[in-house]
């Protein structure tokens, strides 16, 4: 009976060069609130408040409170009120001369 051939872990080629990251300046996560409404629903007053929002590019948004006008017995304009999340990044400190 032939033996079934061995199979190895992969080994990378010789010139095969390690995966790197990324370059990332350094950052931190502000947070910004913002109000929105919609008479369609609650996910429409949401994306309002993140578009009310003075952020270009968030990152997570927490939805911090959601409340309703009622008209006449039944929901009429939704509102939320979110905090909405983005990366500032960090300026390099200033080097001082002496």
């Amino acid at each position: 009976m032939p033996k079934a051939a061995c199979r190895s872990a992969a080994v990378p080629p010789k010139d095969a060069v390690p995966a790197q990251r990324p370059k990332t300046t350094a950052g931190v996560i502000r947070l910004s609130e913002a109000t929105g409404s919609s008479s369609r629903g609650w996910e429409d007053a949401v994306a309002a408040a993140v578009k009310a929002s003075d952020v270009k590019t968030p990152v997570g948004v927490e939805v911090a409170r959601l409340w309703a006008d009622w008209d006449r017995g039944k929901l009429g304009r939704f509102h939320a009120t979110v905090k909405v999340a983005y990366r500032q990044a960090l300026k390099a400190p200033r080097r001082s001369k002496t």
